[in-house]
């Protein structure tokens, strides 16, 4: 898919399992259309961890804006200030919650629409890592089954804004992750991403990038 502007809002984290099937009615119903009213929003995306996947991890989410600033709003910040009685009570069953507000750093794409699978690597520290997508020309997308390729970085100071939601994630103990950046890779073929990854570029998990695999889930963009 082709980006629709030059900011986004980066969310990963899992929910108490027993809260599951109302956590994804909420963000269905309720909070992905709340915050596509908000001006700036673009279009939201909620993907869902393939097996195996921790289920800390089992959720991304992932916001278009057109460009960081929105997410520092006056009326975003009133939103996150005033979350519903629904917010509320589903915020306090996250686990593991990471959230970034990032910029778009660089991105790459050969179709429009948007791909069914995602995968997505966190990068928590400076290092060179992030030169990880400029290894992606345009025939290694090809060959691999890579629809588009997005890089970015976030701001941590906005990231770190305390807000009431920010307060209620934190029910579970668990305080909100913030990364240094990402890559989002969209792709047909999950099994040729993980030998590429893996086998081929020597890019694996460890203490500062972790790489998780997901499938689309459920898609809100502006008309």
């Amino acid at each position: 898919m082709a980006l629709l502007g030059k900011g986004a809002l980066l969310n990963w984290g899992g929910v108490l399992t027993d809260s599951e099937f109302d956590y994804n009615l909420w963000h269905s119903i309720e909070h992905m259309p709340e915050r596509m009213n908000v001006k700036g929003f673009l279009r939201a995306i909620r993907c869902l961890g393939l097996k195996n996947t921790d289920y800390k991890d089992k959720y991304f989410m992932m916001y278009d804006v057109k460009n960081k600033g929105v997410l520092n709003s006056k009326e975003y910040l009133k939103r996150l200030n005033n979350p519903t009685p629904w917010t509320s009570s589903t915020l306090s069953k996250y686990v593991s919650p990471s959230r970034s507000i990032c910029k778009v750093i660089k991105t790459k794409s050969l179709t429009s629409g948007i791909c069914g699978f995602f995968v997505t690597i966190r990068i928590f520290s400076n290092n060179n890592k992030a030169d990880i997508f400029t290894t992606f020309s345009k025939s290694l997308m090809i060959k691999n089954g890579i629809l588009g390729i997005h890089y970015f970085k976030s701001d941590k100071k906005i990231s770190d804004l305390k807000t009431k939601e920010k307060v209620i994630r934190g029910t579970q103990g668990d305080k909100d992750e913030i990364i240094e950046n990402a890559i989002i890779i969209e792709c047909l073929d999950i099994k040729k991403i993980k030998t590429l990854l893996l086998k081929k570029l020597k890019i694996k998990s460890d203490k500062n990038l972790k790489i998780n695999y997901y499938q689309l889930q459920h898609v809100i963009e502006l008309n």
